[in-house]
């Protein structure tokens, strides 16, 4: 029985389709299951194509499909739905082919990928040579045609590669070539060796069928391909035809595929910079080590923030209905909650308020006031290191870590310990706990065999857990008990907004050597954006989560846009005048609706100014999440708050201070919330105005 398979972009662009339209294509996938050989598919070679496995299909009067018939096996792959003339050019000088060192399918035209270069030639875009100067051999000069073929190179584009003179040749080219290929050129071209860069950007190849020629797509169905899905029986294509199915529930990178199915004997690390897809492998993750839980076992997905939590529960449901049951979806503070008070603590935790008058009676006694340093040094000690360490006794803080602070010798340390155990005194007497203590009583819970442990555990946003958190984290995962697929841990060292001070998982008994990967590869951010954003952080060492620094080598999205708009104002109705102007400039070109745009921070003067222009806004708020489509208006919140969505428009109203660690790493997460337009809004000083 013949297959289909739909393109990635065919479910993009149904819903534009005329109804009459739809509903012939939804025909046409059924007929190709009941018998691909029947005549009222109207299925027809085309003649003025460059390859030959073209064929057209007719779903209304003057709109037709492109389907790329096979040479061997039985699956079809239905590729264009366009007017007649316009699918017919769409497809002229295209070819489809099976890899068949990668195995995946690649569209390429080779005139195309050539006339990028030819268009790039001498006195163009950059100078020519002169006889005496010696030009240097570009990276890529060093492959042999086998070896850039197994880079994913098409055979008929090797010439092609073989032109490449520099960087920029190389860059226009790209755009030409299957995106696999593109992925792992690009990490050679930055230094990796071949191989590195086939295993960073696509994974070991090892266990993928290869094609037997370029037509045989016998094999497509039954491995991970980045834009094309297999049509599962007419309920499954009416699913995946739905005006709100998101593509990250239907389309995986090979890698993130390997990864979400990734079988280990201890836990495991999975990070990459923001737009990577760290989170949907972790919730595919989820979804698949769910189905193979019994009825008694339960999978456990925990992240920092309330907000992304909320997010992903959401997303859960859309994902792994049928497994929904066993998974469960909580923050770390809620978690910590749930375990003390299956262990009857009713206390609570100290508000603002409560820690500011223990604080205060604290330090007027002679235990403090007599100390060499000040009151803010004492609290920031306890709050950054005693607390987040769950150091519990004075031997622990004498030999304890305090990386990024002030050094303190054995005495000091002494004298301040006394300052801590009253505050902690002075809390136990109220019935109170900082979240931190509340995390380490419920440790002890744990530890205590006072609650029972999942069977798997994944964990989001890990970058921002402290020692204690990530002690929990071990506490409550199997990995003990030597059970298989305990732990995995998904993180990035550029979004560490909450904990400053970077944690080794090892320090956590987390020991993930030998099961840790990098995912590098951005999908949801442009490549100009991303370098922004990168940029903001530049000099600033960016850890791995485990200690070393992270390499961002290679790393690349996937497709270009706008270059960032950057803007200077001197004053709130400046910025206000400039942000209403582009978000006039971005939905009334009907480039964007307004839900796809957000601001951030909040600015009182901005929102009045675009309510005033008949613009609707909505606030994002905490432990909610964002409606969506469902409700029109301009999204605005803090920069933490926006953490873990995405826009198509992401304008940053106050760069903030650049020599602030925090705010460069708050202007990274909001940045890297922008699909396609960023417009960043500066105040002039007093200098500049």
């Amino acid at each position: 029985m013949a297959k289909m398979m739909l393109h990635r972009d065919v479910l993009k662009n149904f819903g534009k389709l005329p109804a009459k339209v739809q509903k012939k294509v939804v025909e046409l996938t059924q007929k190709f299951e009941e018998d691909s050989t029947q005549a009222s598919i109207h299925l027809e070679p085309l003649n003025a194509v460059k390859d030959s496995k073209v064929r057209s299909a007719r779903v209304g009067a003057d709109y037709r499909a492109i389907v790329i018939a096979p040479e061997k096996g039985d699956t079809f792959l239905l590729m264009h739905i366009d007017h007649h003339d316009e699918a017919y050019q769409w497809c002229r000088n295209k070819r489809f082919e099976a890899h068949r060192a990668l195995g995946t399918l690649q569209v390429f035209d080779v005139e195309e990928a050539e006339r990028s270069l030819h268009s790039s030639e001498l006195g163009e875009t950059e100078e020519a040579p002169s006889e005496s100067m010696a030009v240097p051999e570009h990276a890529l000069q060093v492959l042999s045609d086998e070896e850039l073929f197994q880079a994913g190179v098409p055979e008929a584009l090797i010439p092609a590669v073989r032109a490449v003179r520099n960087d920029g040749d190389f860059e226009r080219l790209a755009e030409y070539l299957p995106p696999e290929a593109a992925q792992v050129l690009y990490g050679v071209a930055s230094g990796m060796s071949l191989d590195e860069a086939i295993n960073e950007m696509l994974g070991a190849l090892d266990e993928i069928e290869k094609p037997t020629g370029p037509g045989d797509f016998s094999h497509l169905a039954d491995i991970t391909n980045i834009d094309l899905v297999l049509v599962q029986g007419e309920e499954h294509l009416r699913e995946i035809l739905s005006e709100d199915i998101e593509e990250w529930r239907v389309f995986l990178h090979p890698y993130q595929r390997k990864l979400v199915e990734w079988h280990t004997r201890g836990p495991m690390k999975i990070f990459g910079a923001a737009g990577t897809g760290k989170t949907v492998a972790l919730m595919h993750r989820a979804a698949w080590l769910a189905q193979h839980c019994s009825d008694d076992e339960k999978v456990l997905i925990t992240t920092f923030t309330t907000n992304l939590s909320v997010t992903i529960k959401g997303l859960m449901g859309k994902l792994a209905p049928g497994v929904i049951d066993r998974i469960e979806v909580t923050n770390l503070h809620q978690l910590a909650r749930t375990i003390c008070a299956r262990a009857q603590w009713q206390g609570k935790i100290a508000e603002r308020e409560d820690l500011k008058v223990i604080w205060q009676k604290v330090l007027a006694m002679p235990a403090a006031s007599e100390l060499d340093f000040s009151g803010e040094f004492v609290r920031d000690e306890f709050e950054q290191i005693i607390d987040p360490m769950g150091i519990s006794s004075e031997d622990e803080y004498l030999t304890v870590v305090r990386s990024g602070r002030k050094p303190l010798r054995r005495k000091q340390r002494k004298a301040l310990w006394k300052v801590f155990v009253e505050v902690r005194r002075q809390l136990s007497g109220r019935n109170l706990l900082t979240f931190d203590g509340l995390i380490h009583q419920a440790r002890e819970v744990l530890e205590r065999g006072e609650f029972p442990r999942y069977r798997h555990v994944l964990v989001d946003e890990i970058q921002d857990f402290s020692l204690e958190a990530l002690r929990l984290v071990a506490s409550i995962s199997p990995i003990a008990e030597g059970l298989d697929n305990p732990l995995c841990v998904v993180g990035d060292g550029h979004q560490r907004i909450y904990n400053s001070m970077p944690v080794p998982l090892g320090r956590a008994g987390i020991d993930i050597r030998g099961r840790s990967r990098r995912l590098k590869i951005n999908y949801r951010t442009s490549e100009e954006i991303r370098d922004w954003a990168h940029a903001a952080l530049e000099g600033v060492d960016v850890d791995d989560l485990d200690g070393e620094q992270a390499m961002t080598q290679g790393d690349r999205s996937i497709f270009h846009g706008p270059e960032p708009q950057l803007v200077t104002c001197s004053s709130d109705d400046e910025v206000a005048s400039a942000i209403v102007s582009w978000v006039k400039g971005l939905t009334e070109s009907g480039q964007l609706k307004t839900h796809e745009i957000c601001l951030t921070p909040a600015n009182s003067r901005v929102i009045s100014a675009l309510q005033s222009n008949g613009f609707a806004t909505v606030e994002l708020k905490a432990r909610q999440a964002d409606p969506g489509q469902e409700e029109s208006g301009v999204r605005f919140g803090s920069k933490k708050r926006i953490k873990g969505l995405e826009f198509k428009a992401v304008a940053i109203l106050d760069a903030g201070n650049r020599d602030s660690l925090l705010d460069r790493f708050e202007n990274y997460v909001a940045a890297t919330r922008a699909r396609q337009q960023l417009l960043v809004v500066s105040r002039a000083t007093i200098e500049q105005q």
